[in-house]
C-alpha cells in the first residue's frame, strides 16, 4: 500500500512508520525540516517537507490525494494546534473523498483516552461515553464523529483512541524523573489507568488500514492497573521507597512530565471491537515491562 502519514517523527507516528515499512508498505511522511527528512529517509520512508499550521493545513487535501491510506498521528496541544486539527481533518476527508472517486482509500485518525474522563466502570466501544471529557479536549469528540461519518462508497474511515502509551512516551518521562530525584511523585487517589505498548499500538494502526476498518477503536491492553499497584511495582523496580502525593498534576509538570495527569482520571477501557474483528491481543504487558525497567 502507498500510505500518507503525519506525525512520523513523534512517539506514536515513528512507531507506526517503522511497523508499516517492516510490513512492506510505502510511506510518505510530512516533516518540518531537512533534519527530520533525513531521519525519515534513514528509516525507509519518503519525506515531504511541509509545515502544518492554521494557514497551511488546508493544503493537506491536495497532498494526500491518490494514496491507498491516510494516517493522521500529528498534533500539537496549543491554540494553533487545535485550529490546525479542525482544518487538517476537513482537508484529509476532502483528499480521501477525491481519491475515492477512482479507487478504495482508508482514512485513520488519532484521538486519545483523556476525552473519556472518569469511566467509573469497564467500558468498550459499544458503551463509549465522552460526557466526562475535560473542556480543553472537547474538540476531540467532534472531530472523531466527523471522521467516522465520512465513510461512504470507496472511502473507509476510522478513529483510533489510544490509552496511555508506554515504551516511548510520557510514561518514561515520569519514571526517569522518579528515579533521578529518588522520589516517586503521584497525584492523590488510587485510580485505574490503562496502557498500550507502542509496538502493539503500531500493529493496530497497520491492521486497521490494511483491513479498511471503519468506526471507533480503543487501543488498550486487556486489564487496567491501579495507581497503587503501579507505584508498588515501580518502587521495587527502581529501588525508590519515598512516595509523595500531590493534589495538582500541572504543578509538577516541569519535573515529572505529563503522565501524572493520568492519575486524575479513573479509566477502565477495553479494546473489544479490535479483538472481536481481528482476533488481536497485545503482546506486551505493562507490569512486566515496568518490573524490568
Amino acid at each position: 500500500m502507498r500510505i500518507f502519514l503525519t506525525g512520523a517523527t513523534g512517539s506514536i507516528g515513528s512507531a507506526v512508520l517503522e511497523n508499516l515499512i517492516a510490513h512492506g508498505h510505502e510511506v510518505t511522511c510530512i516533516v518540518r525540516s531537512e533534519a527530520k527528512a533525513a531521519e525519515i529517509s534513514n528509516k525507509g520512508g519518503i519525506p515531504l517537507i511541509f509545515t502544518i499550521n492554521p494557514e497551511t493545513a488546508y493544503q493537506i487535501a491536495d497532498l494526500c490525494i491518490g494514496f491507498d491510506a491516510i494516517i493522521h498521528t500529528a498534533f500539537t496541544f496549543s491554540e494553533d494546534g487545535i485550529k490546525s486539527e479542525h482544518i487538517i481533518t476537513d482537508a484529509m476527508i476532502s483528499g480521501a473523498r477525491k481519491t475515492a472517486e477512482t479507487k478504495p482509500v482508508s482514512l485513520l485518525s488519532t484521538s486519545g483516552c483523556v476525552i473519556n474522563g472518569n469511566t467509573n466502570w469497564i467500558i468498550d466501544e459499544d458503551h463509549d461515553d465522552t460526557s466526562q471529557c475535560l473542556p480543553s479536549f472537547a474538540f476531540r469528540p467532534i472531530l472523531e464523529r466527523k471522521v467516522c461519518n465520512a465513510t461512504c462508497g470507496n472511502l473507509r474511515a476510522a478513529v483510533i483512541r489510544p490509552v496511555w502509551v508506554y515504551g516511548r512516551s510520557f510514561v518514561e518521562d515520569w519514571i526517569l524523573a522518579c528515579k533521578k530525584h529518588n522520589k516517586i511523585i503521584a497525584v492523590n487517589g488510587n485510580p485505574h489507568i490503562c496502557f498500550i505498548h507502542y509496538e502493539d499500538l503500531a500493529d493496530m494502526y497497520r491492521i486497521l488500514v490494511e483491513n479498511k476498518a471503519t468506526g471507533l477503536f480503543y487501543a488498550s491492553e486487556p486489564e487496567s492497573m491501579t495507581l497503587e499497584t503501579i507505584i508498588e511495582r515501580l518502587s521495587q523496580s527502581i529501588n525508590v521507597q519515598d512516595v509523595e502525593r500531590v493534589s495538582e498534576p500541572w504543578s509538577i509538570r516541569e519535573t515529572y512530565g505529563v503522565f501524572p495527569v493520568a492519575h486524575t482520571q479513573d479509566q477502565q477501557m477495553v479494546s473489544k471491537r479490535f479483538r472481536d474483528l481481528y482476533g488481536y491481543t497485545p503482546s506486551h504487558n505493562f507490569l512486566k515491562w515496568l518490573s524490568s525497567f
